[in-house]
Formats: C-alpha cells, sequence, structure tokens
C-alpha cells in the first residue's frame, strides 16, 4: 500500500477571505452598540466597514467611539465582541472544489492555522470545513507564537499521520507559512496576496489562485519522487 500524501492549508486568507469575518464581526458589533445606544445598526456597520476598507484596523474602533460620542474605555469590551461572535462565513466555491479534487486524488488534508483557537474554531465552523477536510490544526496550542514555529507543523503533521516529505503546505504568508514548513522539510506553495512582493518568498511553487493547486500538488509530489529514486 503506497504511503499517504497529505496537504496541509493555512486558513486566513488562502481557503476564504479574512476581511470576511472581519465585517461579519463589525456587524456584530454594530448590533450591540445600536441595542445600547438607539442608534441605527446599519449606519454604525457602514461606518466601520468604511472606515475598515480605507484604512484598515489600525485606530478603527478608537475613530468609531471618536465618531458616536462612545467611551474609548469601551473598545477592549469592543475587541471582544469581534473576537468572540459567531460569525457568518461561507467557504468559497473554489476552495470547495480544490479540496475536493485532492480529496478525489486520495490526499489527506489538513488545516494548520494561526489566531485564538477560540475565534478560529468559530471561524473553521461557521465555513463548515469539518467536512472538506481530515484534521484542524490550531497552531497555538502546540507553540505559544503559532507559525513558523516547528512545534504546530510537527504537530499537524502528526494528527495526519504522515512525515514531511510526504506533506505539501499552501498558504499566504511568506514566514509564517512558507518558511516555516520549509524548515521541516515541507514542499511549500505560496499564494501570495497583492501586499507581498513575489520576489521575497522561498516556496517550491507560486499559485496565482487557489484552483492552480492541485496539479502544482502533483508536479511537486513527483518531482520528489524522481529525486528519490
Amino acid at each position: 500500500m503506497p504511503e499517504p500524501v497529505a496537504v496541509i492549508f493555512d486558513l486566513d486568507d488562502t481557503l476564504y477571505r479574512e476581511r470576511r469575518f472581519v465585517l461579519s464581526g463589525h456587524a456584530a458589533l454594530a448590533r450591540v452598540v445600536a441595542d445600547e445606544t438607539g442608534m441605527p445598526a446599519r449606519v454604525l456597520f457602514r461606518f466601520l466597514a468604511r472606515r475598515f476598507r480605507r484604512h484598515g484596523r489600525e485606530g478603527l474602533l478608537q475613530a468609531f467611539c471618536a465618531a458616536y460620542a462612545l467611551p474609548v474605555a469601551e473598545v477592549p469590551r469592543y475587541v471582544e465582541i469581534i473576537r468572540t461572535h459567531a460569525p457568518r462565513l461561507r467557504l468559497p466555491r473554489t476552495s470547495r472544489e480544490v479540496l475536493a479534487a485532492l480529496r478525489g486524488q486520495g490526499r489527506r488534508l489538513g488545516v494548520l492555522t494561526n489566531g485564538l483557537p477560540g475565534t478560529q474554531r468559530a471561524k473553521v465552523a461557521a465555513l463548515g470545513l469539518a467536512a472538506h477536510v481530515d484534521v484542524v490544526t490550531y497552531a497555538q496550542e502546540h507553540a505559544p507564537e503559532g507559525k513558523p514555529a516547528r512545534g504546530c507543523f510537527v504537530a499537524a503533521l502528526r494528527a495526519l499521520g504522515v512525515d514531511a516529505g510526504r506533506a505539501v503546505f499552501v498558504g499566504d504568508h511568506p514566514q509564517k507559512d512558507i518558511a516555516g514548513a520549509a524548515a521541516l522539510g515541507l514542499r511549500t506553495i505560496w499564494l501570495p496576496d497583492r501586499a507581498t512582493a513575489i520576489a521575497t518568498t522561498p516556496a517550491d511553487a507560486v499559485a496565482r489562485t487557489l484552483a492552480d493547486v492541485p496539479p502544482l500538488v502533483a508536479r511537486l509530489l513527483e518531482d520528489r519522487h524522481v529525486r528519490a529514486c
């Protein structure tokens, strides 16, 4: 019987766009503040969404408090509302198709994700990932700093029952995902976002889109087989 082969994915901005989670959190926060103040939730959400789109997360909640005369001391509670809300997310069709294609090729599938485990578990549940992969590993349960620490990659491989030489990692972050996996001997596929320069990647392959991953996995595993012969 051939040895199993595994493909391990990063979660945020690899299998779905993390901004969907952020916007879901903003909607939850807007509803809470609307209930507490009587202000319209849609107005509060529109401010949060526009500010986030233009300036990102930096100073967002402080600006929210300033715009609506809310106590800035509430910012930690607002952060907690966003982190712990029940997100409304959907796994993109391309992600579902790619995972199904890899399973059809007999690959074992895993997810290794950074972030607070409770928050990440809520995302995984909302995306329905349990039906599409074999294992989800929460990096900070195995290494306090998460990826790129060696311990979390070892935990993911152990859960899948494969060694590093029989695994491919797919992620968007050059250091946390790609360099971390490569240091342990996994083959790597980088899925760059728009903010990252391609020249910085140490990956074995670069995917333009997630749909490129199944043929790249096959090519990388074939290359390794040829070198081993």
